[in-house]
């Protein structure tokens, strides 16, 4: 006990004061894995969110975030496109340290996802929604995400991520292995 208390006070005087962030921007995603159709090709989408940084040490951060998320796929040949909309709890280990004026960031860490709304079947002749089950795709999703970005001394920063899943996209008895694939341009501000 007494350890752990020691180690709390020792942690909580090297961090750095926490932050609070939003970020915007487009999410480039498509269906990937080993049984996915050739069809499938990137599909652009719409990603947003907040983060919050906990210092941990000099130049090291926790960021835990809420994020929503566009994944899906354009399906080549049918001039169609489907759309899983998630909303994601990424927490990623960020080594932000200084840079010229600002700040690189450099983050890895997990991601959860859930499925939200409905799932979305579009192309030239209009658009289908239906329920998750019943479009053979799980909400759950969990798996990687990769960071890299820059950060000006006035908070606003520009940064390049990649998500890889790791949970089979199919709820099939059997699942095809197929995984959300994505990377994305967004700019944040921290305050």
């Amino acid at each position: 006990m007494l350890f752990t208390a020691f180690s709390l006070t020792a942690l909580q005087s090297n961090a750095q004061a926490g932050r609070f962030g939003v970020n915007a921007g487009v999410n480039f995603s498509n269906i990937t894995g080993k049984d996915a159709s050739d069809a499938y090709k990137l599909k652009t989408g719409f990603q947003a969110g907040v983060t919050y940084d906990i210092g941990i040490a000099d130049d090291f951060v926790i960021q835990p975030g809420l994020s929503y998320v566009q994944n899906g796929a354009k399906i080549d040949g049918f001039d169609a496109k489907v759309q899983l909309n998630y909303l994601q709890l990424p927490v990623t280990f960020q080594y932000q340290p200084e840079l010229g004026t600002g700040h690189l960031l450099l983050g890895v860490g997990p991601y959860i996802g859930m499925g939200i709304g409905k799932v979305k079947y579009a192309n030239d002749n209009g658009s289908l929604k239906g329920d998750w089950d019943d479009a053979g795709y799980r909400k759950f999703d969990a798996g990687g995400k990769l960071l890299a970005g820059y950060q000006l001394s006035n908070g606003l920063s520009l940064n390049l991520n990649a998500n890889l899943g790791l949970v089979k996209l199919s709820d099939a008895d059997n699942p095809p292995t197929t995984n959300n694939t994505s990377f994305g341009v967004t700019l944040g501000y921290k305050f």
